[in-house]
Parts: C-alpha cells; sequence; structure tokens
C-alpha cells in the first residue's frame, strides 16, 4: 500500500489520508474521498504493469481499516461496490477511463439524492416552525435547514449537545444561525422537557445506517428523542439516502459500541482516575417503527420499505459487513 501511496499526485494521497483523521468529514463525503482515490490508483498506474486489481483491492483494505470505522457506515462500503460492479479492466488506461465515467455517474446520483433528501425535509416546514435535531450532519440537517433557509424560511432550531464521542449537536446550532434562523442548544438531559411542552413541529435524525426493516443507526442520543417523540405524538423523521442500506445489525457493531470511548467526554479521564467504568456507545439502533417516515431519495415513505426501495433503486443486495 505504501509503495501505491508514493506513488500517488498530491490530491490523490488526500483523498486517502482523510481518512486517516480521528475526525473524519460525513459518510458521503468519505465515499466521495474513497472513489476518487481508487480513480486516482488507476490513473497513476504505469501503463503495461500487472497488478492494478490488487492494488486497487489493497487500498480498500486500507480505508477500511484506516480510523473511524466503516462497519456504522455502509454507504462508503456500497458505494465504492457500486463503482467495482462492472470489474476493472486489466489495462490502466481502460480501468481509469471505466472507473472515471462510473465515479461521475456514482457522485451525480449521490448529490441528487442529497438534494432530493433536503427538499423533502423543508417542504415538510413552514415559516417559523421550531425543529429538533440532534446531529450535524450534512447531508441531512444541515442540507434541510439550509434549503429551509434558502427558501425563505426561518426556523427555531432546537440542537443537542450530544455529548458523545463524534457528535457535533452544537455545530449544528451554529450553522443554524449562520444560515439565519433562530438556535437554541439544549441538553441532552433536557431534552425530555423541550419535548413534553410541545410547540416543537418535527424532529429529524440522521443516519449512518439503515437496515432494511427502517431501523436506524445513528447518533447516540436520538433513541431517547424518537421515543419521546412516539410518546408525546411529536413527529420524527429519519433522513438518509439509500447507499446507507445495512443488511443487520452485526456482533462487530456491538464490541464498537461496547469500547472506551477514547475522545468523547472529557470528564471521563475523571471517572477512571476513581475506577469508575463508563459507557459512551458509539451509535444508537433506533427501530424503524418509531419514525412518523422516513425521508429518503426516492420520497418520504414507510421506514420498513426502506430495504425494498434500496434493492430496486440502486440494486443492492444484502451482503453482511465483515465482524
Amino acid at each position: 500500500m505504501t509503495d501505491v501511496l508514493e506513488r500517488l499526485p498530491p490530491e490523490a494521497r488526500a483523498a486517502i489520508e482523510v481518512f486517516a483523521d480521528p475526525h473524519p468529514p460525513g459518510a458521503v463525503q468519505r465515499a466521495r474521498y474513497a472513489g476518487r482515490a481508487v480513480v486516482a490508483v488507476a490513473r497513476a498506474w504505469p501503463a503495461g504493469q500487472g497488478g492494478l486489481n490488487a492494488a486497487i483491492d489493497d487500498l480498500i483494505n486500507h480505508l477500511k481499516r484506516t480510523a473511524q470505522t466503516t462497519l456504522h457506515q455502509p454507504g462508503i462500503n456500497n458505494y465504492l461496490t457500486y463503482l467495482l460492479a462492472d470489474g476493472v479492466p486489466a489495462d490502466a488506461a481502460a480501468a481509469a477511463e471505466l472507473l472515471a465515467q462510473r465515479q461521475r455517474a456514482g457522485e451525480d446520483l449521490m448529490a441528487k439524492a442529497q438534494d432530493t433528501c433536503a427538499q423533502l425535509g423543508a417542504d415538510l416546514l413552514k415559516d417559523g416552525d421550531a425543529i429538533l435535531v440532534n446531529d450535524f450532519g450534512p447531508s441531512s440537517m444541515h442540507a434541510v435547514v439550509a434549503r429551509a433557509a434558502r427558501d425563505g424560511k426561518r426556523l427555531h432550531v432546537f440542537a443537542t449537545a450530544c455529548h458523545t464521542r463524534r457528535a457535533h449537536g452544537v455545530r449544528a446550532a451554529r450553522e443554524a444561525r449562520v444560515l439565519g434562523h433562530r438556535a437554541t442548544v439544549v441538553t441532552d438531559a433536557g431534552v425530555g422537557w423541550v419535548i413534553s411542552r410541545g410547540g416543537i413541529r418535527a424532529a429529524f435524525i440522521g443516519a449512518d445506517s439503515f437496515l432494511p426493516d427502517g431501523s436506524v443507526l445513528t447518533t447516540n442520543g436520538a433513541l431517547a428523542i424518537a421515543c419521546l417523540g412516539a410518546h408525546y405524538q411529536m413527529p420524527v423523521y429519519s433522513i438518509y439516502d439509500l447507499w446507507k442500506l445495512l443488511p443487520a445489525w452485526t456482533p462487530g457493531l456491538t464490541e464498537l459500541n461496547d469500547l472506551a470511548d477514547p475522545d468523547g467526554v472529557p470528564e471521563s479521564v475523571e471517572w477512571v482516575k476513581e475506577g469508575l467504568p463508563y459507557l459512551n456507545p458509539l451509535v444508537d439502533l433506533i427501530p424503524g417503527k418509531l419514525f412518523t417516515g422516513a425521508i429518503t431519495d426516492v420520497g418520504i415513505i414507510p421506514p420498513a420499505r426502506s430495504g425494498e426501495e434500496a434493492r430496486r433503486r440502486y440494486g443492492m443486495e444484502l451482503r453482511l459487513p465483515v465482524g
């Protein structure tokens, strides 16, 4: 893998190195970077030299092992599967051309999916509405509030503080304010009070992935919002593109959630000194039945239809991830 990296131009190496960031960009952007890195390997491969397929396999395995795991973010792997679905010609020039065409088509599909989800979410809202969000998601929550602002709607965005190992709830509030919305940060413990008072038009919960029945893997803390929403009859929408299909919860995900938290809760240093174990799971698993609907690139649908629609739209098979 090192030899391959050394032969790549700087912009291609940058597309790979972003995966080593402990706080990488969202999964959609990481999928784009991964696809571009694969194309860059093909373009940089010496004419007449064999081994390109093996080099691409090495690259993909390297990306899966680097920094934040892709176990809970199958959209990256699904996108790479799409990119390589037609195989890789042995000739480097032909491979580069085919992969580049596939990459452009894939990025266009992802952009259209994000645009559709953003518009569908914004269309649910009217000027002056209050909404609740649990994290900053560039392709979900931020896209919705940005589209609402573009449409002339000014919202009151309640964003949870998201005291977890990877969430950006405060960033969601900051970005909402930049867009011209009113923004309030609420502690995770205060979510129940905000919801129980009423007045929230809807909660929007993004997803790292979704299961065929519409259950969602997402930022820790979202399960409490979904449960409270169901109890107080507040609409709760999951929002995701159908690239994010995950066939099933795996033992590897349970192990991931039980890992010691490396970078989330600052106070944990003191807890450890006192000999107190603690849990700060990476993801929540929210049953699809708790959602009012799933906002996807094929429309707002019953969550239970999500797996079927992913297979129909992108030809996805239910291949289990490793782990």
